[in-house]
């Protein structure tokens, strides 16, 4: 009996990625065999996503940074070649810092802070082509890689100034606020830090890292019925979660500590 003919490769990225949440498995083989039949651009794509849901993270990184490979050739092309395709070439630029965030961020999945700060110093290389364009998310990219790697006075010099537009809930901001407080902690500047969280949550009320953060923050201050509330508070939020046994964690340190209050 012969074997099974295989299934037909997808048409497009949308239909390869549909079956992602409940089979990424099958998505990932989908987009390997449309990528050996010519799927290109798509079908690596599609695999990128397959990969991050498998938690193959660097595998997604490398696929990532061979799209925004493949999406930069362009810019090599001689000068008649480069006038010929102007048109085109705003997009072009989009899609290359786009795939490069997405790889910088799949490298931090999988730890690897080295290259998730190359790939996002290259997103910010290319995003300073687009005239005016502003990238916070870029910016908070390079710092967590570099927050990553123990260099918290760099990370705090990449996020530069950030804005204080009063309620302003953009959760870049809010998440930018949170990585700052945690390297002013790293670097013994806890009052700092404690100003960083406070303002983070004061736009986010219930955000779970910013309370994690902040109790870790009120401990170093010795605020420790501060410190226990917001630990309470992010197991309420979210009892299952990783933060809560964080925070399970950090109170059964603070329950065994005979100098606190």
């Amino acid at each position: 009996m012969g074997m099974a003919a295989a299934s037909p490769a997808p048409q497009n990225l949308a239909q390869c990625v549909t079956p992602l949440p409940d089979t990424p498995d099958l998505v990932q083989e989908a987009a390997q065999n449309w990528l050996r039949h010519g799927g290109g651009g798509e079908a690596r794509d599609c695999l990128a996503q397959a990969d991050l849901a498998l938690g193959a993270y660097r595998e997604a990184a490398q696929q990532y940074e061979t799209l925004a490979m493949q999406g930069g050739l362009r810019k090599s092309l001689p000068l008649q070649g480069r006038r010929a395709a102007q048109a085109e070439t705003r997009g072009e630029v989009e899609r290359e810092a786009g795939y490069t965030a997405r790889a910088a961020e799949a490298w931090l999945l999988a730890g690897d802070g080295a290259a998730a700060e190359r790939a996002a110093r290259q997103a910010l290389l290319v995003s300073s082509s687009s005239p005016g364009e502003v990238r916070s998310d870029l910016t908070l990219l390079l710092a967590r890689s570099l927050s990553m790697q123990g260099h918290y006075a760099a990370a705090i010099e990449a996020l530069g100034v950030l804005p204080d537009n009063g309620k302003n809930t953009d959760p870049v901001l809010v998440r930018a606020l949170v990585l700052r407080a945690g390297a002013y902690r790293q670097l013994g500047r806890n009052a700092d830090g404690l100003v960083d969280v406070t303002r983070a949550l004061t736009l986010q009320p219930d955000d779970i890292e910013a309370l994690l953060e902040r109790g870790i923050l009120n401990v170093r201050l010795t605020r420790y019925a501060q410190a226990r509330s917001d630990w309470d508070r992010v197991i309420a939020l979210a009892p299952d979660g990783h933060e809560a046994y964080l925070a399970r964690q950090d109170e059964a340190v603070l329950d065994s500590d005979p100098d606190q209050d």
